[in-house]
């Protein structure tokens, strides 16, 4: 299984094809321009194929990952942004699920999805309430 760190993005010659690819994902949901194929999405893989189209056509790199993917607490250290120390305390303290390998944790790689979200949503919450608070005690007009 490739790892979620690996990264693929295309070259220069294939610029071409993928941008027709865009153009035919843009039109109408994946009917091919000279009518030989036409596939029927679903509303949300369309979208998510439609930006890793737009993505390799602005020659970003795109990387894929199987949502039950075993991570190392370095790995999932690393996509979080976080110490491996910090991390293993989260585990610790039961923030974010995990198994043992032998010996080893492992984490599941939509564990961690799961505990970024929730951590984003936190840290917007207390942003917007920090704004209202300020706005209250007169610091700024409105929020």
């Amino acid at each position: 299984m490739r790892s979620i760190f690996e990264s693929a993005s295309i070259s220069e010659t294939q610029q071409a094809e993928v941008a027709e690819l865009r153009r035919c994902l843009e039109g109408d949901h994946a009917k091919d321009r000279r009518g030989l194929h036409e596939i029927a999405l679903a509303d949300k893989l369309y979208r998510l194929l439609l930006r890793i189209i737009e993505d390799l056509a602005d020659g970003k790199a795109v990387s894929l990952s199987s949502a039950a993917q075993e991570m190392t607490t370095q790995e999932a250290a690393n996509f979080l942004g976080v110490s491996r120390q910090f991390l293993v305390r989260l585990l610790d303290e039961g923030k974010i699920s995990y198994h043992r390998a032998g010996t080893h944790r492992r984490v599941y790689f939509q564990d961690l999805i799961s505990f970024r979200n929730e951590r984003d949503r936190r840290r917007h919450s207390a942003i917007e309430q920090m704004a209202r608070n300020a706005v209250k005690d007169g610091v700024y007009d409105e929020f």
